[in-house]
């Protein structure tokens, strides 16, 4: 939902509120992360917190300046399809396996 906002907002309000739910969003899932009952490996939490924080920040940004929207919509759909992977794994039986780079780099800002 968040990224079919960030998709077809224009400009101001529309735009402002789709940036403002995805801030929400990478809010609660940074809050998910920080429990004890989460039970995502430490170096997958962190990695995402990191993620989430730097998501958090550029869309508060964008919100003040007009910077492009494409960044934070690479890195959702880059999640959402991590997910499903992890999911169709899971259907199949799968051991779940890391990603061969684990380190995750911010996309280049302007």
């Amino acid at each position: 939902m968040v990224i079919r906002e960030l998709e077809t907002c224009t400009a101001g309000r529309s735009r402002v509120k789709a940036l403002g739910r995805n801030h929400t969003l990478w809010s609660l899932l940074v809050q998910d992360l920080a429990l004890a009952e989460n039970r995502l490996p430490d170096g997958l939490k962190s990695q995402l917190t990191s993620l989430g924080l730097w998501s958090m920040r550029y869309s508060t940004m964008a919100m003040l300046k007009d910077m492009p929207i494409a960044p934070l919509l690479e890195v959702n759909r880059n999640v959402v399809s991590g997910l499903a992977a992890q999911r169709t794994n899971a259907e199949n039986g799968a051991a779940h396996t890391q990603p061969r780079d684990q380190t995750w780099k911010a996309p280049h800002s302007a």
